[in-house]
């Protein structure tokens, strides 16, 4: 029973959803065969699932009987159809409004119009109450909105009821909303990987969403502000709207989806750095500090170790090592388990090498398991430095070709992260042969150099050159 969906699923079951699907299992409202329960029971050991062979159910099951492989698949694939209704009831049991929308619903298709009335007065108060205002918000109140017309049309009474206004309203907020998310999204990853998005959104599309003043919803203007801001890069004037926009109340704007909305920010920032736009590393660490302070960035109480990475890297641009110092041991503990090794060896080697400590770096970098392309490019231009600064000229020129042809080679990563670390090793690799002819526009070259990481460090490394 390796390869089995039925075990995979219940894998990911708590200890409280494995108790709660054996509770679920012994309604015979879902379960008419009485056998499913205990061929589950058999697939747990002390409160965990176990994966036993199907011979050795079989004879607990069946005892004296002769092994029929069909008869343990018939029972695989029913509690796995189980399972599976399990999950929907779970995740069906905790939406509570969509539970009271539908109840409303069906209270009016059956007429029954005093029990009707007293979800729809529960509904009214938690709109009412409902401080926050996101997607999911707008997609309840629009069906609440339907369900009111559409009892007020039963009426058959002339007169004047605005819950059809309402609801056109909450489409055109739903509607603007999820397309401008969908949008920046689109944006976001297309900076990062090979991806050609169509966002089919207008200028007429969006005179219209500012001629309509957002709905007054805070949100919607926060991802107008994002896609302007990815749309037309070059205009600083986005980005400042959008400090300002976080810098006032968003409490109304739910905390994943804040998140969200800082990490687009920090992505912003990210662009603009590797343009060379150096300003901007204080702005991406201060939206990281916040983000992490606030606690928006943990999620079930962890911290990304990507995240912890990224804090690191500004951080030491900015020279501030007593800070990360304090930094990496005081959030360490807050990454996933699983990652916390590879993190603080990639960090730690990340400080030791701006500190020029480069034994120190050596040895928390081979201690690093690339797994992830983020350690891998960040890896190899720290690796690159390090040999550039230590006079390792063979072992440099052989790592800057084998870089080169991991990156051409490699069809996962974007066009524009691809050519940002071609041309630190090209740009590298002519500054170790000190070619007179290549010499002599180099700087120039490393200044216009659209796509380039380290630009900083470039510019440094030639001038020592031209002073030895």
């Amino acid at each position: 029973m390796k390869n089995s969906k039925l075990l995979d699923i219940l894998d990911t079951f708590d200890p409280s959803q494995l108790t709660a699907f054996k509770d679920f299992l012994v309604s015979p409202y879902f379960n008419k065969r009485e056998i499913l329960s205990a061929f589950y029971a058999q697939l747990l050991e002390e409160g965990r699932p176990i994966r036993p062979t199907k011979i050795s159910i079989f004879e607990q099951l069946f005892p004296g009987q002769k092994y029929d492989d069909k008869q343990i698949r018939y029972l695989m694939s029913d509690l796995c159809k189980l399972a599976e209704a399990f999950l929907l009831h779970e995740r069906y049991r905790n939406q509570a409004q969509k539970r009271r929308l539908d109840l409303a619903t069906i209270y009016n298709e059956k007429k029954l119009d005093k029990y009707y009335r007293q979800e729809v007065r529960k509904l009214e108060s938690y709109f009412a109450n409902n401080t926050y205002r996101d997607a999911l918000y707008f997609e309840d109140h629009l069906h609440f909105s339907m369900l009111k017309d559409t009892h007020f049309q039963q009426m058959r009474v002339r007169r004047f009821d605005d819950n059809l206004q309402w609801a056109s309203d909450d489409l055109d907020r739903y509607y603007f909303l999820q397309k401008l998310r969908h949008a920046c999204i689109m944006l976001d990853r297309q900076a990062i990987i090979t991806a050609d998005y169509q966002l089919a959104i207008s200028e007429d599309w969006l005179r219209h969403l500012q001629a309509k003043g957002f709905f007054g919803e805070l949100i919607i203007e926060l991802y107008h502000t994002i896609l302007l801001s990815a749309l037309e890069e070059d205009k600083d004037v986005h980005f400042t709207k959008l400090k300002q926009l976080l810098a006032g109340d968003s409490t109304v704007i739910p905390n994943q989806e804040l998140a969200d909305i800082y990490r687009f920010a920090i992505n912003y920032c990210a662009r603009k750095i590797r343009k060379g736009e150096a300003k901007f590393v204080e702005e991406a660490l201060s939206l990281y500090v916040k983000g992490i302070e606030s606690q928006l960035f943990l999620e079930e109480n962890h911290l990304s170790p990507w995240t912890f990475t990224n804090v690191v890297k500004l951080a030491l641009r900015l020279a501030r090592y007593d800070w990360i110092a304090s930094f990496i041991p005081t959030y360490a503990p807050l990454l996933p388990p699983g990652f916390q090794e590879n993190a603080l060896h990639y960090n730690y080697a990340e400080l030791y090498y701006y500190t020029k400590d480069f034994d120190q770096a050596l040895t928390h970098l081979n201690q690093v398991a690339y797994d992830d392309i983020n350690y891998t490019l960040g890896a190899r231009v720290m690796l690159a430095k390090i040999y550039f600064e230590t006079d390792a000229e063979n072992a440099l020129l052989s790592l800057l070709a084998a870089f080169s042809v991991f990156l051409k080679r490699n069809k996962n990563i974007s066009s524009n992260i691809k050519h940002t670390y071609l041309n630190f090793c090209d740009l590298l690799f002519q500054l170790v042969r000190r070619k007179p002819k290549k010499m002599k526009d180099l700087k120039q070259k490393i200044v216009q150099t659209h796509l380039l990481t380290d630009r900083a460090w470039l510019l440094d490394a030639y001038q020592a050159v031209n002073n030895s």
